[in-house]
């Protein structure tokens, strides 16, 4: 049998090259069938960092979401801002809402300043009424008129005008022992010259935008008598 010629340098160098590349392909094969599962035993602390994943990706969407809800509801408040709100009918009805006004029994001349003779203005007691006229506390602003019908110039009657918004016509509410109503101080702009005074109130609710007006003749003391 005839012996096998010896290898050369470069033959050895190649057969060693190749036996550690076939090692290196297979090391980094075990290596990706360890991580992958691919021996039957899925890597524990992978899947538990999977589940996290996912679970953060979850709650970061629900955030998105929360966030994009509240940025449309903050963009649908400001679009209302300057403009009143419509209800309708039926949302209307199931709601405590001002049906009308009542002005008070004691509305009428006021003495606001005791030390001068009769009185130099009104007072005006308003209160607003529900559905089932009770008296409630509604907000809203007020427009009070008085005219001296019975003057000869029927043009130059007003004796007053007064405006109170809705924030002003807060600080006049009165709820206290049983009263539900806003108490208004009304000075005369130009005195009256006959005893009998029309008043007029207007009431505009600030819920539904509605108007209710009442009127009621009063007597007042002439600050020249």
């Amino acid at each position: 049998m005839a012996n096998k010629a010896p290898m050369t340098n470069d033959q050895k160098k190649r057969r060693a090259s190749s036996l550690w590349s076939l090692m290196g392909r297979s090391v980094l094969m075990l290596g990706i069938c360890s991580v992958a599962g691919c021996f039957g035993r899925p890597n524990q602390a992978n899947i538990e960092l999977r589940k996290q994943n996912q679970d953060l990706q979850s709650q970061v969407a629900t955030l998105q979401r929360e966030r994009d809800a509240a940025r449309a509801e903050i963009a649908g408040l400001r679009s209302r801002a300057t403009t009143v709100p419509s209800l309708s009918p039926d949302r209307l009805a199931k709601l405590f809402t001002v049906t009308g006004i009542e002005l008070g029994r004691l509305t009428g001349g006021a003495d606001l300043d005791p030390d001068k003779p009769g009185d130099e203005g009104l007072k005006v007691y308003v209160t607003p009424l529900d559905n089932a006229h009770q008296k409630f506390k509604a907000a809203g602003s007020i427009v009070v008129e008085a005219f001296d019908l019975a003057a000869a110039d029927a043009a130059s009657s007003r004796v007053g005008r007064w405006e109170f918004g809705v924030e002003d016509a807060a600080k006049h509410w009165s709820g206290a022992l049983l009263r539900y109503e806003y108490v208004l101080p009304c000075p005369f702009e130009k005195p009256p010259t006959h005893p009998d005074v029309t008043i007029k109130v207007t009431f505009t609710d600030e819920l539904t935008s509605r108007a209710f007006t009442q009127q009621r003749v009063v007597k007042v003391r002439l600050t020249d008598q």
